[in-house]
C-alpha cells in the first residue's frame, strides 16, 4: 500500500506540495517522469533506495545524467534529489557518457533531452500553482 502512495503521489498532477522542494528538486523530478515514461517505468523507480533491475537502474543513471548536463546541476544536488551519493552520480554520468558512442542511444538522449529541456518551463511554472489557481 505504501508503494501505491507513493506512486499516486508521483503520477499526480504537478500541486502545492511540489512547490515545496527546491528548483532544482522539481527539475530532477521532471528529469526522472520523463526519463521513466521513455523507460516504460513508473518514477518512484528512479528514487527507490535500492538498486532495483538493471532496467530501472541505468534509468535512473540517464536521468542523473541529463539533469548533468541539461540543466547544469551539480552532482550534489543531484545526489540529494535521488537519494545518493555524489560519486554514485560522477559514476552515471560516466557510465552514460561513455555509452553515447552507440548511435542509438546517442540519438534517444538528445530527444530526451530536448523533451525535458521543452517542458521544464511549463512543469516549473505549475508546480507552483496550488490545485484550482489556474493558469
Amino acid at each position: 500500500m505504501l508503494q501505491n502512495a507513493t506512486t499516486l503521489r508521483l503520477k499526480s498532477p504537478p500541486n502545492s506540495r511540489l512547490a515545496a522542494r527546491s528548483p532544482a528538486q522539481r527539475i530532477c523530478r521532471w528529469v526522472a517522469f520523463c526519463v521513466a515514461r521513455d523507460f516504460e517505468l513508473e518514477p518512484a523507480e528512479l528514487f527507490a533506495p535500492t538498486r532495483g533491475s538493471p532496467r530501472a537502474a541505468f534509468a535512473r543513471q540517464v536521468a542523473m545524467y541529463l539533469a548533468h548536463t541539461g540543466f547544469a546541476l551539480s552532482f550534489e544536488t543531484i545526489a540529494r534529489a535521488f537519494g545518493r551519493d555524489r560519486t554514485t552520480v560522477s559514476h552515471a554520468c560516466h557510465v552514460v557518457e561513455d555509452g553515447r558512442d552507440d548511435a542509438l542511444l546517442d540519438w534517444r538522449l538528445a530527444a530526451l533531452e530536448l523533451f525535458c529541456l521543452t517542458g521544464s518551463e511549463t512543469f516549473l511554472r505549475l508546480s507552483h500553482m496550488a490545485p484550482g489557481d489556474g493558469e
